[in-house]
């Protein structure tokens, strides 16, 4: 079976879930809008550009966690037909995702939280709200409807789902640190100079005045120079 790959835009997350390349473009979140892609074009993505990061789809899968984003909850309170609710805990979010609540009282994962009706639920929240800790109850099915399965950086595991999984690491070009000075030629012996103004035909002279940090250029010719040199 040839395996499949997810790429990650490794330049940022939002809090601590990883970004894909989406199917119809742009980024996303949300596993089952990002774009999937064959070993071969994943490869080719990586090469061209490092902080596109392939992961072996069936380990992002297996890892996988359902959260919610916060930005698509709709009207909180009770819902006629709908007798399961959830209840978000207080304001807090890691990157857009809310928090529920769950038999260890919170937990950002939408798959631990614990089922009431709304009755119970209604319950619960006025104990919460006693010990100074807000709480919303919303329909299941509502919360349901908008839920989505993500991926966090902190599961990465290069080595199984880069490397083992068949990618290979691009090398990156390699940057030569670099004074930003000019080579030239003296205009009087020759020799080779060198001088920060890509411009100037530097002398012998000039360099020097440049390198000891000079004002002015100092009246010696190339022939006392090379003797200091020599002497040094």
């Amino acid at each position: 079976m040839n395996p499949l790959f997810y790429l990650r835009d490794s330049r940022d997350n939002v809090g601590s879930t990883c970004m894909f390349w989406a199917d119809r473009g742009g980024y996303t979140s949300n596993l089952d809008l990002a774009e999937v892609f064959t070993l071969e074009e994943a490869q080719r993505q990586f090469n061209s550009r490092h902080t596109d990061v392939p992961l072996s789809k069936e380990l992002v899968d297996e890892q996988s966690t359902v959260r919610v984003d916060h930005q698509y909850l709709g009207d909180e309170g009770e819902k006629s037909g709908c007798d399961e609710y959830v209840i978000r805990i207080g304001d807090r979010t890691d990157g857009n995702d809310v928090y529920w609540l769950t038999v260890d009282f919170s937990s950002v994962s939408y798959k631990a939280s614990v089922v009431f009706t709304y009755q119970v639920a209604l319950v619960r929240v006025n104990e919460l709200k006693t010990q100074g800790i807000v709480a919303n109850i919303y329909a299941k099915t509502d919360i349901d409807a908008i839920a989505r399965r993500t991926f966090q950086a902190a599961n990465i595991n290069e080595r199984s789902m880069i490397t083992a999984a068949g990618i290979r690491k691009p090398k990156r070009p390699r940057t030569r640190q670099t004074t930003g000075k000019t080579r030239g030629n003296c205009p009087h012996c020759g020799c080779i100079t060198w001088g920060l103004n890509p411009y100037e035909a530097y002398s012998c002279a000039d360099q020097y005045s440049e390198r000891m940090e000079l004002d002015f250029t100092v009246s010696i010719s190339c022939e006392e120079l090379k003797a200091r040199r020599k002497a040094a």
